[in-house]
């Protein structure tokens, strides 16, 4: 459902507006951090509220997906902190990144954890 709404919204928003593609670079600055540990944290957020793994993983690349398309459209020049300065594909890089390590960690604790639950059994 989240999917066919995004994409509703990016039909709408490609009559309206110019797409944007930003010209940063692969570098760790604060941007791209702030994209790493977001996507790490929402990642997190949607397991513990019970969603499966898969589900976190897309729904936290939908929400990164979803920042990126409105930096493409919402110039940051016309509307400040509300908008960016284009899609960057790095940004979208480190989204997938932070969601790796979160499912990755994810796996371990659960392994540890299930493993602890064993020795306590015997």
């Amino acid at each position: 459902m989240l999917m066919k709404i995004i994409m509703v919204l990016l039909m709408i928003s490609v009559v309206h507006t110019e797409w944007r593609w930003a010209n940063d670079t692969s570098e760790f600055t604060m941007d791209k951090q702030s994209h790493f540990v977001s996507s790490y944290g929402l990642y997190f957020m949607f397991r513990h509220k019970d969603f499966s793994e898969l589900d976190s993983f897309k729904y936290t690349l939908y929400c990164g997906l979803a920042k990126e398309v409105i930096d493409a459209y919402v110039p940051h020049e016309k509307y400040g902190k509300a908008g960016g300065d284009g899609f960057s594909k790095y940004d979208l890089a480190y989204n997938l990144l932070g969601i790796g390590i979160a499912c990755g960690i994810d796996k371990l604790w659960d392994k540890i954890r299930k493993n602890k639950k064993k020795h306590k059994k015997k």
